[in-house]
């Protein structure tokens, strides 16, 4: 099975290949990954023989920054452990070189391109790598890298796993490769029950699973400080009275729906104020066209506000700077969730005790966002109108908001733990 899937692949690449320099020119995601995804211009990085090294490869923005707690637990207690990390896109490559390659202190000892899952590329990372085990992070899995892994005896560990729905039912419909795909897979540490059960259901032997829980609920919490939060609110012109709505990680269709909600909340509450972080900033110069167009004053947040000229919405135009801001808010709204995006981690907000409003879409965090809607730190809106009302009220009634954002913290704080159980289990396995 595994050779049809190198075929497949191999005839795929060859009708591609005359439109990569097309995706080289015109492409600037593509122009910075893509050279070296197919092992060119890259080299290796020697380890002492006494060494182990472990490769651990996030697939973009989301990953990279929920592996960074497991990647400093396992830095603190194996100092001496040799960790090259690996990313697909250019955001999330650049994401892990800010997180992971601080000038202070650095938690990897290289960072690279994931390789396309081509014979030649995955032989020759793993060749220049070396590593002696892999760890894969939640779903980017790639079955001539587990080929190739196998056949050289290294452990591939897939930690933070979970597998929806609709992934089990096309894994289902081939499940005698699916089966065989999952199985080169030393450990599958998943983040639920459920989660465990469906890749049961793929035919995995059942001691190859077990359930660590999910480590996004094991995030740092920011240490804010009182100078920072008053030389944010300094900077965006935040009075007492003033109260701030961040909208984050949004996705194209719901800057018209939040610049709407804003101006008819507004009328209500003149002192509101909103931050919008679109999930790729380059959208901002279209955003701030739109809201201009309706007559709200916007400013980009790497222009310092005067406050003499001091606007009704700032946009965040620079990746890493969400995470802190939820500190200064009164109410958080997560994007990609009122357009099929699947939404984003709404635990950011939460471990600052924020109240949470999200859309009907949260797919890809459905098991967080559950718990935060069943615990009463998170209300889930269905529409335009409902996303009004839901802040307006909020903006009214201090007592609920306050009692929500208690309880979003409470659902972020009680459910850690999982970086811990996924080392026990490195460990154990004598991966580290």
């Amino acid at each position: 099975m595994i050779y049809l899937y190198k075929i497949l692949v191999n005839i795929l690449f060859l009708i591609v290949l005359p439109c990569l320099p097309f995706l080289y020119f015109f492409s600037e995601k593509r122009r910075a990954s893509l050279v070296f995804r197919f092992g060119f211009k890259t080299r290796s990085y020697p380890k002492k023989t006494d060494q182990k090294r472990i490769w651990i490869h996030a697939l973009s923005v989301g990953e990279v920054k929920s592996v960074v707690p497991f990647v400093q637990a396992l830095k603190a207690q194996y100092k001496d452990l040799n960790i090259v990390f690996t990313a697909s896109t250019k955001t999330g490559f650049d994401m892990a070189h800010q997180i992971f390659f601080k000038k202070d202190a650095s938690l990897a000892d290289q960072l690279r391109y994931f390789p396309y899952d081509l014979g030649y590329c995955v032989k020759k990372a793993i060749r220049q790598i070396a590593p002696d085990a892999v760890i894969l992070v939640e779903t980017d899995v790639w079955p001539n890298l587990l080929y190739e892994m196998k056949k050289s005896k290294i452990p591939v560990l897939l930690i933070n796993a979970r597998l929806s729905k609709r992934s089990l039912k096309g894994y289902l419909f081939f499940r005698k490769f699916a089966s065989m795909f999952f199985s080169s897979i030393t450990q599958i540490m998943a983040q639920t029950d459920l989660d465990a059960k469906r890749f049961q259901q793929l035919g995995i032997n059942t001691d190859k699973i077990s359930v660590a829980g999910n480590i996004k609920f094991d995030q740092p919490i920011e240490d804010m400080s009182k100078s920072y939060i008053k030389d944010m609110k300094n900077r965006f012109c935040i009075q007492k009275q003033t109260k701030v709505f961040i909208a984050g990680s949004t996705h194209d269709g719901e800057e018209k729906i939040l610049c709407k909600v804003y101006k008819d909340a507004k009328k209500n509450f003149p002192d509101l104020f909103m931050i919008l972080a679109p999930r790729n900033p380059k959208r901002c110069q279209d955003i701030a066209s739109l809201f201009l167009s309706k007559g709200v004053h916007v400013q980009f947040m790497s222009i310092k506000t005067e406050h003499s000229d001091c606007p009704d919405v700032v946009l965040v135009d620079k990746m890493g700077e969400l995470s802190r801001l939820y500190a200064i808010c009164d109410i958080a709204f997560i994007g990609g969730s009122m357009v099929q995006q699947g939404g984003h981690n709404p635990l950011e907000p939460a471990s600052f005790s924020k109240p949470i409003l999200f859309g009907l879409d949260m797919s890809d965090f459905s098991l967080i966002s559950n718990m935060l809607v069943d615990q009463g730190g998170a209300k889930k809106v269905g529409s335009q109108q409902e996303l009004k009302e839901a802040l307006e009220m909020l903006l009214k009634n201090n007592q609920i908001s306050g009692q929500m954002g208690f309880q979003s913290f409470e659902v972020f704080s009680q459910n850690s733990g999982a970086v811990n159980r996924i080392i026990n289990n490195m460990e154990h396995l004598k991966i580290v």
